[in-house]
């Protein structure tokens, strides 16, 4: 036992990601503290503006780099001041589109324009989240994992704390939950500049040129031809079911589902943000099959643990305590979680995964099954919208249609790296009572 836990110890991948973690696990926490005071002080409504505002950020953000942000982790070296100027540049360049969109939309009364929560606090955001992302991935690549630890407890203390205060404050001219959302993002991306300028030092190469800056980006040809797809598809399969239900249903209904997919992306964020980040890191590091199949092993035997933890509690009782948790009037809340747990389960077993595509140059086998995942998806979601079936309904359908997606494609990760299920048959059991808990539950809904 002993010697087992002196080679977790010395393992760095462990320790790379258990920094992450406890990042992540600060910054995720600290807003769910504050969530039952956020219910109290904020409307459904006023969660139904941030649904769709984060709805949309999380799909133009996957897209705003085309891809490339995710080649700084990979690229040689020598190019890696290209591939953060060429990041740069075509973050502000796509910032500026959907800019030009808006004032374009809103000037011919396209009501989706009109109705956006606020567009000023959109293009704030976005021009942070350019300079965050960039920062983020740099540090990344350097292994400064402790830095990026702190700064998660930095976003998630400061977008926790301003959303209490404009909601005492009870500030009227913008949204709280907005506003405490892009403060938090600005805050973070003076972090991440500040110490990628004084601490990260870069190769030295050539000056940059528009010229090294083509070369790179074709050179790395199979990021915005598959990998932006892939992660645009699978970011709107998540985000547009809230645009497109706010059509059909109305804001507190929203409000509540809103509120939901956040407590439900705290362990998907745990587990799918840290472990992913540093699975990434460690399968480029090495040009070693054996070793990148022993690193998807371990992941995938913590993975499978791991998701299953959130459907069994929420199926198991849990679905009465977050009702508790966020006050009486977000009732609805506990079967919605109920409904969601399903496809919950699914994405924190396969969202860590994910990078394992990009090391293998296989991004093309991603899209197809990011592109079926939103067929099926979003095809459950506009049919029973269409036919009027109960809010219930429509999300069971979405889950189990997406959750039996992820599994294919979890499937395909395991022979990717020459493994199967009979490897982990001590780890599938709790998914499959899970599994089993969530049809009992959904069929007395």
């Amino acid at each position: 036992m002993n010697s087992k836990l002196n080679d977790i110890r010395k393992n760095k991948a462990f320790g790379n990601m258990l920094k992450l973690s406890f990042g992540n696990i600060i910054m995720y926490i600290l807003p769910f503290l504050v969530t039952p005071i956020l219910s109290r002080l904020y409307e459904k409504e006023d969660f139904g503006e941030w649904g769709v505002f984060s709805s949309f950020i999380s799909i133009v953000t996957v897209l705003i780099f085309l891809g490339y942000e995710n080649a700084i982790v990979k690229i040689d070296r020598r190019e890696e001041k290209n591939i953060v100027a060429l990041c740069l540049l075509l973050g502000c360049s796509t910032t500026l589109l959907i800019g030009a969109t808006f004032v374009l939309g809103k000037s011919l009364d396209i009501s989706f324009f009109n109705s956006f929560p606020s567009f000023t606090l959109l293009m704030v955001y976005l021009f942070f989240f350019i300079l965050y992302t960039v920062c983020y991935n740099v540090i990344n690549r350097h292994e400064q994992y402790a830095t990026l630890s702190v700064n998660h407890i930095i976003q998630g203390g400061s977008q926790g704390l301003f959303r209490i205060m404009f909601g005492v404050i009870g500030l009227s001219v913008v949204n709280g939950l907005l506003l405490g959302t892009v403060l938090a993002q600005a805050i973070t991306a003076f972090f991440l500049v500040a110490f990628v300028l004084m601490k990260i030092k870069m190769p030295e190469t050539k000056p940059i040129s528009f010229l090294s800056m083509r070369k790179c980006a074709i050179e790395n040809k199979s990021f915005p031809l598959y990998d932006a797809p892939a992660s645009a598809l699978s970011f709107a399969a998540f985000n547009l079911p809230l645009l497109i239900l706010s059509a059909f249903f109305s804001q507190s209904v929203i409000g509540c589902y809103s509120i939901i997919l956040q407590l439900l992306l705290l362990p998907m964020s745990f587990v799918g943000s840290a472990v992913g980040k540093v699975y990434y890191q460690e399968i480029c590091d090495t040009e070693d099959e054996d070793k990148i199949k022993h690193v998807t092993k371990k992941v995938v035997n913590a993975t499978l643990m791991l998701s299953a933890i959130p459907t069994l509690f929420i199926c198991l009782g849990g679905d009465k305590l977050i009702v508790w948790f966020l006050g009486d009037k977000w009732h609805e809340a506990g079967s919605m979680s109920i409904c969601l747990s399903l496809w919950a389960m699914s994405t924190i077993l396969t969202q860590p995964l994910i990078p394992l595509f990009r090391r293998i140059n296989k991004q093309h086998i991603l899209l197809r099954y990011e592109l079926l995942y939103f067929i099926v998806g979003i095809g459950c979601i506009l049919f029973a919208c269409n036919y009027r079936y109960s809010f219930t309904t429509i999300l069971i359908s979405y889950s189990v249609g997406c959750a039996t997606i992820k599994a294919l494609m979890f499937r395909k990760v395991l022979g990717l790296v020459h493994l199967s299920l009979s490897d982990f048959i001590r780890s599938i059991p709790l998914c499959i009572l899970a599994l089993l808990f969530f049809i009992f539950r959904t069929w007395e809904l």
